[in-house]
């Protein structure tokens, strides 16, 4: 597969430039998209984003970013640079895909030098294949999730340091000894960007053995000091663990054993592939995806996906190169697709990022090796992959319109899984927002409106409990002025859920009295406290309503009440010190 002699040094160093440039067109229309999801609580409403000290900030509560200093530190960059502009966040995306897409340039390239994969047949063009596995890479739309959606420069950024440390790997065995400690530092910012990382010290050995050692006692025996400096930068999870605060998202305790994740994820990995060859069909949020529970839950393709984890495996000590493309492809999807249980998010296609690669590499080596020797077929191979790059940037530049815009994204998610109640309440609140944005009575308010009360009261009928888009239905009519509708929201709720009523007389109080509807409000909290005396919202905020009214001695009680069933809330302790101060019964 040639098509630049092999006499012309220059081709080494425009293979990687039609890559970058490529990569640019793919993404040229992707610079414009709103924050959206997860990019609120990441970004927009994260004062960690706000410094360029990223543990200025500790925060267990799960941001998305939490615990991951490298990342944080990225979009503070951003925030410095160019405060919330959205262009700054995706510029830097698109910048990180390209870099990637040099590294994974580089490494097909100087390993295709290695008598290891195919003999000597790409001793002298080794930067064509090099060049087209790359090209397909970098315009291929499975990675568009990665790149368009913010937040997810976590997956990217993260890839791209493990691509580097497979890269500054590779120069060590022939070069000077900072590229080893290049190598270790960028394992370390990869797993202080995501815990994904994890797998580069033992895909940087693997690697030496298959390719360079031969053995992993000879890699061992020259490099052990570097592996085991590798090695220590697992150290960094135990920070991640410590302040990520995923404990409600991620882990064994989820009621989904790992066995059954493990089912699952066949099924998904199953759909990453066929979306590697044929990606007409992305969708940006698997809230729905099922469960496997039982063996008979796997589908046809997911034992085919387990058949051949299990020949990989094998390939390994029969084929090693073959060996280290399935354990490329397996070991970055496994800590996320293999056996711990992740809550409302079993698929996700941005985890597709680096093993894509995999399959990439898969393809087109094992095309270049058959046509090698055949100089018609070698050309034809490289138009094929040229149109191939055009039909995938074509795909790109589509998939990045649709993340354009939240409405179109959330749309085209519902379109494709109109079973998933989190798009569709996602998409109900894009169209509340809409709704804000116009004169309360104007023809797009109304039109807008009812969008969001459709795609709320779908979800309300497909979940038989209660969930965020209650609240996001009546922030809607109280932020049109509809009080009654309001409240009514709360009413139909009180009557179909009746095991949930201390919550929502809470809520419907809480509404009250933001409305200064004293005595409703006072009267939904004391019901809340009959329905539930232990709860401890209902004794709170009726000594906030007390406290708002001046009544001291009944705040004072209701405060006094709520400690003495949470003694730790803080919130509580403050309100009745500040109580007590005013009343002048300060102890």
């Amino acid at each position: 597969m040639t098509a630049i002699s092999p006499s012309n040094s220059r081709g080494r160093w425009l293979a990687p430039m039609l890559v970058l440039l490529a990569g640019a067109i793919a993404y040229s229309n992707s610079l414009h998209g709103p924050f959206i999801f997860d990019d609120n609580r990441a970004i927009l409403d994260n004062p960690q984003v706000r410094s360029l000290d990223p543990f200025k900030f500790p925060s267990k509560i799960d941001r998305g970013i939490s615990g991951r200093p490298m990342l944080i530190f990225s979009f503070a960059v951003d925030y410095a640079i160019a405060g919330l502009h959205r262009e700054i966040y995706h510029i830097t995306n698109l910048l990180i895909h390209l870099v990637s897409s040099l590294f994974l340039y580089g490494i097909v390239r100087r390993t295709l030098l290695s008598s290891k994969v195919a003999g000597d047949h790409f001793a002298s063009n080794a930067h064509v294949p090099a060049a087209i596995v790359a090209l397909l890479w970098v315009v291929h739309p499975l990675t568009t999730q990665s790149v368009d959606f913010i937040v997810q420069r976590a997956e990217s950024l993260a890839g791209m340091f493990v691509l580097a440390t497979i890269y500054f790997t590779i120069r060590l065995t022939s070069g000077s000894k900072w590229w080893g400690t290049a190598a270790v530092l960028a394992c370390a910012c990869g797993i202080a960007t995501k815990e994904l990382a994890v797998v580069a010290p033992i895909l940087a050995l693997l690697y030496d053995r298959t390719f360079i050692a031969g053995s992993f006692k000879d890699a061992l025996a020259r490099r052990w000091r570097f592996y085991l400096a590798l090695a220590a930068t697992w150290l960094l999870i135990l920070y991640s663990l410590r302040t990520g605060g995923r404990g409600e998202m991620v882990g064994f305790n989820l009621g989904i054993s790992p066995l059954d994740y493990a089912r699952t994820e066949l099924n998904v990995i199953a759909r990453y592939l066929r979306l590697a060859f044929w990606p007409t069909d992305l969708t940006f949020d698997y809230a729905d995806w099922p469960l496997a529970w039982r063996w008979s839950d796997v589908s046809l393709e997911g034992w085919f996906v387990l058949a051949i984890a299990v020949m990989f495996a094998f390939c390994l000590y029969l084929r090693p190169w073959l060996g280290f493309l399935g354990a490329w492809f397996f070991l970055i999807l496994a800590p996320t697709s293999s056996f711990l249980p992740i809550k409302q998010e079993a698929a996700a296609e941005q985890r597709m990022y680096l093993p894509l690669a995999a399959v990439i590499c898969l393809v087109v080596i094992s095309i270049s090796t058959l046509v090698e020797h055949r100089r018609i077929l070698r050309r034809l191979s490289v138009l094929a992959a040229c149109a191939v790059a055009v039909a995938l940037t074509s795909l790109t530049l589509a998939r990045n319109q649709q993340y354009s815009d939240a409405v179109t994204i959330w749309t085209d998610t519902v379109l494709k899984r109109p079973g998933n109640a989190r798009a569709r309440y996602n998409l109900g609140q894009v169209w509340a927002k809409i709704s804000f944005s116009y004169p309360p009575n104007s023809p797009e308010a109304q039109a807008a409106k009812r969008n969001a009360q459709q795609q709320f009261q779908i979800v309300h009928e497909m979940d038989a409990s209660i969930s965020s888009e209650l609240f996001a239905q009546r922030e809607l009519y109280e932020r049109a002025g509809d009080l009654a509708a309001a409240e009514d929201v709360y009413t139909k709720a009180l009557a179909q859920y009746p095991g949930m009523a201390s919550d929502l007389l809470v809520q419907r109080g809480n509404l009250r009295a933001r409305h200064h509807d004293w005595a409703d409000a006072q009267a939904d909290y004391l019901a809340a406290i009959e329905s539930t005396p232990t709860d401890i919202e209902p004794h709170y905020f009726l000594g906030v309503l007390y406290q708002q009214l001046g009544d001291w001695k009944n705040a004072e009680d209701q405060f006094s009440q709520t400690l003495a069933i949470n003694p730790t809330y803080k919130d509580a302790v403050a309100r009745l010190q500040s109580v007590r101060h005013s009343s002048g019964t300060t102890p």
